[in-house]
């Protein structure tokens, strides 16, 4: 790994880190469901030994807990502090649930592990994914499924807001990560040797109180990362820019729904 990859690895987690407080936490589910929807195509059983990496508070690990029974085990890993202390307060009750700091671009486990890896809206924010994915293979049984997911389209919404505040933005436009890997051409291109890819696009509607909900969750996750480019000094005339981008979108009532696609893709390491 470069150096300049360490550092964006490093700012990544310290952004979430940054945000675990509210993550999940201000408008109801957000994840969780997009969390249940890729355990339920992850095809998991009870008594299997399941990773989740790059964790967060855990929307995909409650859901593979749940799914593992007891008889099973399931290990979430995240290197932002603050989510991984959420996270085993949720699971506080669960014995066969453990979280732990870890490095979702490199778990370090033993050879042939566990019997599934998941990656709930990860592998974008990773330096070298085609990297992560040979760990994964790695600390997967022969046999093990691969499962993740990543955008397939976000809410025109979104777009909206973050072209509208570009202009406050010093350096111009940013590219986010979440804009990578929204096409299956791209996902497999790096499971070129993993045998079973399949893919799913699952869709959610999420609804927001109206738009000072939507400004505080803009906040709570991958988004900070554009808002803490504003300075400070211009944070209130970017919230101004970000309502007016929100109009068209208020319903009648004043509230506002986000609709997410999700591709959620499968694979099995061969034998």
């Amino acid at each position: 790994m470069t150096a300049s990859d360490a550092e964006a690895k490093a700012s990544v987690a310290a952004m979430f880190d940054r945000s675990s407080a509210t993550y999940e936490g201000l408008e109801g589910e957000y994840f969780a469901p997009m969390g249940r929807a890729l355990v339920s195509r992850a095809g998991i059983s009870p008594g299997s030994r399941v990773l989740d990496v790059g964790c967060g508070r855990g929307a995909v690990l409650a859901a593979a807990a749940a799914a593992t029974g007891p008889s099973g085990a399931a290990v979430g890993i995240d290197l932002a502090p603050g989510m991984i202390e959420r996270a085993a307060a949720a699971v506080a009750d669960l014995p066969w649930v453990s979280v732990a700091l870890g490095d979702a671009a490199d778990p370090d486990f033993p050879d042939a592990s566990f019997d599934a890896v998941l990656a709930g809206l990860v592998i974008f924010f990773l330096p070298a994914p085609e990297d992560a994915l040979a760990a994964y293979r790695r600390v997967l049984r022969p046999g093990g499924r691969l499962a993740f997911t990543t955008f397939a389209a976000q809410d025109p919404l979104l777009g909206a807001v973050v072209k509208a505040l570009t202009p406050l933005l010093p350096g111009g436009p940013v590219e986010r990560p979440v804009d990578r890997f929204t096409g299956t051409a791209s996902i497999g291109a790096l499971l070129g040797d993993w045998d079973a890819v399949a893919f799913a696009v699952e869709t959610f509607e999420t609804p927001f109180a109206g738009k000072d909900a939507l400004w505080d969750w803009f906040w709570s996750h991958g988004m900070r990362a554009v808002l803490e480019r504003i300075p400070a000094d211009r944070l209130d005339e970017a919230r101004a820019i970000a309502y007016d981008a929100m109009d068209p979108a208020v319903g009648p009532g004043g509230g506002i729904f986000l609709r997410t696609s999700v591709r959620i893709t499968t694979a099995i390491r061969p034998e």
